[in-house]
């Protein structure tokens, strides 16, 4: 399978009109440049959205990628025109992206966290032209994905089955975060479970002696061994044979993106066992039913965590 072929619509049509920007700009090959004006272009997709919100507008843009690198001197047909290594590279990374949020094809979105990753482009510096920093639009398009799981879902290639997501450790995990996901796959194999849920990551946080879950806790007049026999009762071990192999639940994908989106709107780079903690707390599962049991609302954990990083 190519490539192109695990790109959705919107995708393609940014990829056409890419194309056409170059041949707009009499310039025989599509930079990474001329995606940007593609995704601008696009209008719908979460890329042109996010780009929209942030001030990047067409006009502008073009006249941009006119003053960094100008005008050809002749026209190039469009089957002559060809990929610039940066852009074979933009859509590299891509790909890597859509992986890593286990996403099963490749979307706007993805390009655009392909563009900010090859921060050395020349499309890169287009965005950066109008005073947005590349990590700003990452933070914006993983708080879209958050807000809206299911954007890049609807949105499959024309023809495409089902889709298999992908587990994903979320890069921006940090140290203690990391060491919870990988005890969440232990609590899963205690519980006979084949999926990773969200609540086996809240009893590897509780479990895990965290700083941060610890001062929580105190806080809400709760403790680990307390909530870990709540999670025990609501989510009893399953009976049967030993289960294998163990993957992570969409649940749980969902709950790490969320948990970056609201480090995100705290400026923070990196992912903390706090904002799993809320992210936990702000969805539809049992660890977020065993949260509510012990007075732990999103609205308190959130108190608590704009207190613990003020």
């Amino acid at each position: 399978m190519g490539p192109f072929d695990r790109f959705n619509d919107r995708a393609k049509r940014v990829l056409a009109l890419a194309q056409d920007e170059a041949v707009r700009f009499n310039h025989n090959y599509i930079g990474v440049e001329h995606l940007v004006l593609g995704l601008i272009r696009e209008g719908e997709g979460v890329a042109a959205r996010v780009l929209d919100k942030l001030g990047i507008d067409l006009s502008k843009a073009r006249s941009s990628v006119e003053f960094i690198i100008g005008r050809g001197d002749a026209t190039t047909a469009p089957s002559e025109i060809t990929l610039s290594p940066r852009t074979k590279r933009v859509i590299e990374l891509a790909i890597d992206e859509a992986r890593k949020l286990g996403h099963g094809w490749v979307g706007t979105e993805h390009l655009l966290l392909g563009i900010v990753r090859e921060s050395g482009s020349v499309g890169a510096g287009v965005i950066q032209s109008f005073g947005v920093a590349l990590e700003t639009v990452r933070e914006r398009l993983i708080a879209t994905l958050a807000e809206h799981p299911d954007a890049s879902a609807t949105r499959a290639p024309s023809g495409s089955g089902s889709i298999a997501f992908q587990p994903m450790v979320h890069d921006r995990l940090d140290a203690s975060s990391q060491r919870a996901l990988a005890r969440a796959y232990w609590e899963a194999g205690r519980a006979n479970e084949e999926k990773i849920m969200p609540h086996h990551l809240l009893l590897a946080l509780v479990a895990d002696e965290d700083a941060w879950i610890g001062r929580m806790l105190a806080e809400l007049g709760t403790d680990s061994a307390n909530l870990a026999a709540r999670v025990d009762t609501a989510a009893p071990a399953r009976s049967g044979p030993r289960v294998r192999p163990i993957t992570e639940d969409l649940a749980l994908t969902n709950v790490i993106t969320r948990a970056a989106a609201l480090a995100a709107e705290r400026n923070q780079a990196l992912v903390r066992s706090g904002h799993l903690l809320l992210a936990i707390a702000a969805s539809n599962n049992v660890g977020s039913h065993v949260l509510a049991e012990v007075g732990a609302t999103p609205q308190r954990i959130r108190e608590i965590l704009d207190r613990m990083s003020g």
